[in-house]
């Protein structure tokens, strides 16, 4: 699965040009580091990587980064889903209790109306008790008397 990307004979560091010349600790880290990249360069043999993935590891690597990617995508598109969702329900719950409200405000318009309707009826219905009463004191007194048979003894 792994891939060799250096060959061992090309592996061996080269002597230096100068053999008078040492790298001791008099010199600083920086400038050694960079005399060794260069002596690599000069010598014309391919860089070495020095990236501990192969290619297949790679691969492996960039497609589980774009499946977080994806996966990421799509809580961050699920959350935005969900607001916009508890939004219009909140929207919608608001409308309700508006319309709950302006319900009970006609049901008690409607009621104060009918109860005032019902208290004219029974003011008409009183006036009507009255008028029947009268009219039957009337036919008791004025017509029952003269078209009662009489009585048998008198």
């Amino acid at each position: 699965m792994r891939e060799r990307t250096t060959n061992r004979a090309e592996a061996t560091v080269p002597l230096p040009e100068h053999p008078g010349r040492s790298y001791t600790a008099q010199e600083s880290e920086r400038d050694r580091a960079m005399r060794s990249e260069a002596a690599g360069h000069a010598s014309g043999r391919p860089r070495v990587s020095r990236e501990p993935l192969a290619r297949a590891d790679r691969l492996l690597v960039t497609l589980l980064a774009g499946l977080f990617v994806l996966v990421a995508a799509m809580l961050g598109a699920g959350a935005l889903a969900f607001s916009t969702l508890s939004g219009q329900i909140l929207g919608l719950q608001e409308q309700v209790g508006d319309l709950r409200t302006e319900m009970h405000e006609e049901i008690g318009g409607l009621r104060a109306e009918m109860h005032q309707e019902i208290g004219g009826l029974r003011a008409e219905m009183g006036k009507l008790s009255d008028r029947m009463t009268r009219i039957e004191t009337l036919i008791e007194t004025h017509l029952v008397p003269r078209s009662a048979p009489p009585a048998p003894g008198s």
